[in-house]
């Protein structure tokens, strides 16, 4: 049996402890033919001095340290640099379960039109201990579903809840992404360039949701989401509106639900006055 080359990308940052980590899980992987990129953004030698001890092994490594934080080229030059015909991004403080690259290739194999693999996401804290779910990342449903990727794609912008999953969790085909990693139609997204990556992703085809943890989301304080709070929520408004002309909430009944589940969890929030009367003049239109 032939099988196909999955790159494994590793925007790193500063965090040589659970990149360890998520380095191991990668080589722990059932799946036989993997690559492992990793390009380095830290501002000190930590991570170059962890990479120095992975050279050889059962997995090619390629590591890369950048002159200058490069931020979202950084995702980019991973995505370039990836020669395989799948790509997972892992995040450096996030880990996957052992046989997660191949439950999820064998979907791209048995089945046609598939753009988009994810799975549940188990919830851990920073001492990689088990904890209970967010909102977002209760399990989605009880049973394997392959789906529409619309489908998919407004279970999330109905709840204003990214319910597919952080860049860890979801593998894709690289010829199946048709922009830079979280660019959609045109416009770089940097908070939620994950969601806007699957919205060009699920716009093409069918999706599959796992309802095992395949992977392993850490939280804890030192998170961009975590020190950015409720400014997270800044890219929502435009991608509901801009998801629209690629018929994803096409119902306006959708519509108006994604756009309330952003209004409340906004409500409150003197910077996002402009977003709330924004909102009430599309609900007013929409009759």
């Amino acid at each position: 049996m032939e099988y196909p080359l999955v790159s494994v990308v590793i925007p790193a940052y500063n965090r040589p402890r659970t990149l360890r980590i998520a380095l191991d899980s990668v080589l722990e992987q059932t799946y036989p033919n993997v690559e492992i990129v990793v390009c380095d953004d830290s501002t000190d030698n930590g991570v170059q001095d962890l990479m120095a001890a992975y050279a050889g092994g059962r997995f090619r490594i390629r590591y890369y340290r950048n002159e200058k934080n490069l931020f979202l080229e950084n995702w980019h030059k991973c995505f370039d640099l990836a020669s395989g015909e799948y790509i997972n991004y892992l995040m450096d403080d996030d880990a996957f379960h052992r046989e997660k690259l191949e439950k999820m290739v064998y979907f791209y194999r048995a089945f046609d039109d598939i753009k988009l693999v994810t799975s549940y996401r188990q919830t851990i804290d920073e001492t990689g201990t088990t904890i209970p779910p967010l909102q977002a990342t209760v399990r989605l449903y009880g049973e394997t579903r392959i789906m529409d990727g619309k489908l998919m794609a407004n279970a999330a912008l109905e709840r204003c809840l990214n319910v597919i999953g952080e860049p860890t969790t979801v593998l894709f085909k690289k010829a199946d992404l048709p922009e830079r990693f979280g660019v959609y139609q045109g416009k770089q997204y940097s908070l939620l360039n994950d969601l806007a990556a699957w919205l060009n992703l699920l716009s093409r085809g069918r999706a599959v949701y796992v309802p095992e943890a395949l992977s392993y989301f850490r939280l804890h304080p030192n998170q961009n989401n975590q020190k950015l709070g409720y400014t997270a929520f800044s890219e929502w408004l435009e991608l509901m509106i801009a998801s629209r002309s690629q018929g994803f909430l096409a119902d306006d009944e959708q519509y108006k639900t994604a756009l309330r589940a952003y209004r409340s969890r906004i409500l409150g929030h003197a910077a996002f006055a402009a977003d709330i009367a924004r909102i009430e003049t599309i609900l007013h239109d929409l009759g």
